[in-house]
């Protein structure tokens, strides 16, 4: 099936949708990121694992930094027997201590969601960025990706010396259910650390619309 197939399919299945008032959103799939040569990963967020950064980077070094205790067993007996990296049990954050933390899964988060309420709660360490790979070589191409239910802004203002490293930077930007920053701020803390807004690498969308996005800054 040709391209201009599809697209007619489309706009007859989206003014069915339309008809009972629903929303229907199409975009061809892009991997922007497949050209990208890069010797070191910071993940933080790192759950059960980040995909599109294993499939397009299975040689770099990755840096793993998860608080969530479910996930360090799965970290340790799966990704890190597959690839090379180190895993880091604490949060990243702007300030140094214990925080309250919703430990609730893929929705784990130190903010409270709009849309349900998180009641498990746990303290866990928090440390900045710039702490936690003080000791780490950290030389060559480097890519940082941020993915902290609402936290992000706060992971990055504790990681202005390690911006200064950074090459790219994949963060997600939510747009609601949760009060954190506005996406302004972000954009603006990233542009001051001489990172730029280059693409939107995927949507993620919920009954209300945008819930939330990945975008790729690059250093320049």
């Amino acid at each position: 099936m040709n391209y201009n197939t599809k697209i007619k399919m489309f706009k007859f299945i989206r003014i069915f949708f339309n008809f009972f008032n629903l929303q229907l959103f199409y975009s061809k799939k892009v991997n922007y990121l497949k050209n990208l040569q890069i010797d070191n990963i910071i993940d933080v967020g790192v759950a059960d694992g980040t995909d599109f950064l294993f499939k397009n980077f299975p040689r770099a070094k990755y840096f793993f930094i998860e608080p969530n205790s479910i996930y360090h067993e799965i970290i340790e007996n799966k990704l890190l027997k597959k690839y090379n990296g180190k895993i880091f049990k604490l949060a990243a954050g702007n300030q140094t201590g214990k925080l309250e933390f919703f430990n609730e899964g893929v929705a784990s988060s130190f903010l409270q969601r709009e849309d349900y309420k998180l009641t498990k709660k746990i303290y866990i360490d928090v440390d900045k960025l710039d702490n936690i790979l003080r000791n780490e070589n950290i030389s060559g191409t480097t890519l940082l990706k941020i993915d902290t239910e609402g936290f992000e802004l706060d992971v990055l203002k504790g990681s202005e010396e390690l911006l200064k490293k950074i090459n790219y930077c994949i963060v997600e930007i939510r747009l609601q259910k949760i009060k954190t920053y506005n996406p302004s701020e972000m954009i603006k803390f990233l542009l001051n650390n001489g990172l730029y807004w280059d693409k939107i690498l995927k949507v993620y969308y919920a009954k209300e619309g945008v819930d939330f996005i990945d975008v790729l800054f690059i250093k320049k």
